[in-house]
């Protein structure tokens, strides 16, 4: 488990007091986005937002880079507002995000052309740009797909080198919206591990938007989202414990925490557990008991 310090730290990403609605042509609101969203992320955490369909977590996302501002409140992106059109390029430099379909992100028939694209438009110097392709294909272990055309990867391979391409842009924050939605459990296994070794190894702010709770487990901090306001926040013990708040969210608990909180209604002396590790330690000791 992460032992992520929050001592000392000052947030990268600050949101104060932030709403948003989606509107239509006239500028009447036609649906919530979110409502009076307090938020800090701090350089080096790894934070997972989790959330039903329409519960806001995506459109959290798309204000922390300035894909949609705020109708009220502030998002800050190391000190710079988002609503400062004329550093919206240093907000898109600071803050990658990667999204849930690979191929709505690929624009050139090469992998390292398709990498070159970002990068380009920032105005990065292209014998830079050949070395920011070069470490981000590393990073993400696909430096031998380089000259290959993305339609011949898996979706997990696809994804990897979204991830790459983000990180040819030099970003302090990775954001990944729903990003292993659409893939097996081999490709997720490959995402999540690439994000956990960004995060551990390269310290690499990672906020993560899921529905896959296991996802979830190894975060250093949970926030739940339900009809655009956070509902609880705290580590992912702390969150997934509140057994009656996370169901009336409509979300499903991890499977051990299932199991370990059913074993505790039925008046078994079990701790609660996040992992299968721990409820196997858990009904080991309960046994050695009986």
């Amino acid at each position: 488990m992460s032992a992520f310090s929050y001592e000392n730290k000052t947030p990268i990403i600050s949101v104060n007091s932030v709403s948003y609605d989606y509107r239509n042509s006239q500028g009447e609101s036609i649906a919530r986005g979110v409502r009076g969203i307090d938020l800090d992320v701090y350089q080096g955490e790894f934070v997972v937002l989790l959330g039903h369909n329409g519960s806001g977590k995506s459109t959290l996302a798309k204000l922390l880079n300035g894909f949609c501002v705020p109708d009220e409140g502030s998002v800050t992106v190391a000190g710079i507002d988002t609503k400062d059109d004329l550093k919206i390029y240093d907000i898109r430099s600071k803050i990658g995000m990667v999204f849930q379909n690979p191929d709505n992100q690929m624009v050139a028939a090469i992998i390292e052309d398709d990498m070159a694209f970002g990068p380009e438009n920032l105005g990065v110097p292209r014998d830079e740009i050949e070395e920011r392709i070069t470490w981000a294909l590393d990073v993400v272990n696909m430096s031998e797909h380089r000259k290959r055309s993305p339609s011949k990867l898996s979706g997990g391979q696809k994804q990897r080198i979204a991830i790459a391409s983000v990180l040819a842009m030099m970003p302090d924050v990775l954001i990944l919206d729903e990003s292993t939605a659409m893939l097996d459990p081999k490709g997720r296994k490959e995402v999540m591990d690439t994000a956990r070794m960004l995060n551990c190894q390269k310290g690499m702010t990672v906020i993560l938007i899921t529905h896959y709770m296991d996802e979830a487990i190894e975060a250093d901090r949970v926030v739940v989202l339900d009809e655009g306001k956070i509902l609880t926040s705290g580590t992912p013990k702390e969150v997934f414990s509140k057994v009656d708040l996370i169901k009336s969210a409509g979300l499903e608990l991890p499977i051990a925490s299932k199991i370990s909180s059913e074993l505790i209604a039925l008046g078994y002396d079990i701790p609660f557990a996040l992992t299968d590790e721990e409820l196997a330690e858990g009904i080991c000791k309960l046994k050695s008991k009986i």
